[in-house]
């Protein structure tokens, strides 16, 4: 059943009932059983989220997103595709929440049961809506995965100050490790270079070291101007090696100009085995001709130690770029 082909108006009493407390004032309330949904604004520049069934021609399929089962893929279906509102989907069963998804207003979906939207919900108590879920510990009943993921999701591309400063929060302060993660995931994805700040700085200062890990891929996949020059000061800096190794792995896949020079220095500088070694695996991650010439200059450094020239002749060897082929020609010539 198509939530797009059925429209629903609960009665006012049913957010009337919400205002029991100026605590809960105006925060949706759900009905015991069913899906129910609200539209807010969304921040500038944010995702049109749908889902999509395969691909064609290198684009993606687009599909109704069917809500009470896993989809074949979700996201966007090109990456320049943007929309200004959303829609919050919540379902309900035996009164316990076990979904929350949050879409493009104009996706497509079908539902087992009616959708019952609700009508007159403003953006910032959506946005407390969520945010107080956050703190509860629930899993949605089709992925496995927490129900805070689909919450944060929804929250970081909620517009205004409310989603956003709860988001900084979260990221900065929120004594769950997954929840400072996504938090940092969602602000780099959605919101601009603020996002990108506050991801920056938990990379830098969070005392978890999976944390500044999984907060250097988030920046590594954001529009700052600065991520390559922040992701280089990560892996001169940070105390724990697998952190700098993945700082250099993010800076290679980034294509950053400055990735061969500083991934480059730490090769010869750093004194982690592992992060030398992972070091000449992220240049193999460069771009195409870039990485071959990369590992080419490792291979012939004979003021590195065998071990990390070796590893540069094996990625040489994992490589379909001709030069790359050429030159382990030229090497098996001379042995």
């Amino acid at each position: 059943m198509s939530a797009n082909h059925r429209t629903f108006r609960v009665a006012a009493c049913v957010l009337g009932c919400a205002m029991l407390s100026p605590a809960n004032a105006a925060v949706p309330k759900l009905p015991g059983d069913g899906w129910t949904a609200w539209q807010v604004p969304a921040v500038d520049d944010a995702p049109a989220w749908c889902c999509h069934d395969g691909w064609k021609d290198h684009a993606a399929t687009p599909a109704t997103c069917r809500l009470d089962g896993r989809q074949h893929g979700y996201g966007t279906r090109d990456d320049d595709r943007t929309t200004d509102a959303v829609k919050v989907y919540v379902r309900s069963t035996g009164g316990k929440i076990d979904r929350v998804q949050v879409l493009s207003a104009t996706c497509p979906v079908e539902t087992s049961t009616p959708v019952q939207p609700l009508a007159d919900v403003s953006t910032d108590d959506s946005a407390r809506w969520l945010i107080a879920r956050i703190g509860e510990h629930g899993t949605d009943a089709v992925t496995g995965q927490p129900l805070r993921e689909g919450a944060l999701a929804a929250l970081a591309l909620h517009r205004g100050d409310v989603a956003g400063d709860a988001m900084v929060n979260f990221a900065r302060a929120d004594a769950s490790s997954d929840t400072r993660k996504w938090s940092v995931f969602w602000l780099s994805m959605l919101r601009g270079q603020e996002g990108a700040d506050v991801t920056s700085a938990v990379m830098f200062n969070d005392k978890d070291s999976e944390v500044r890990e999984h907060a250097a891929f988030a920046l590594s996949r954001s529009k700052s101007p600065r991520v390559a020059q922040d992701l280089i000061r990560l892996g001169n800096s940070d105390e724990v090696g697998d952190v700098r190794a993945r700082a250099w792995f993010w800076l290679a896949q980034t294509g950053a100009a400055e990735a061969e020079q500083a991934i480059g220095a730490a090769l010869r500088k750093d004194m982690d085995d592992g992060v030398r070694e992972q070091g000449v695996f992220a240049l193999s991650q460069l771009p195409d001709e870039r990485a071959t010439k990369a590992l080419i200059t490792i291979a012939e450094d004979r003021a590195l130690s065998p071990e990390q020239r070796k590893r540069a002749i094996f990625w040489l060897s994992q490589s379909k770029s001709d030069a790359a082929q050429s030159y382990l020609e030229k090497v098996l010539a001379l042995r």
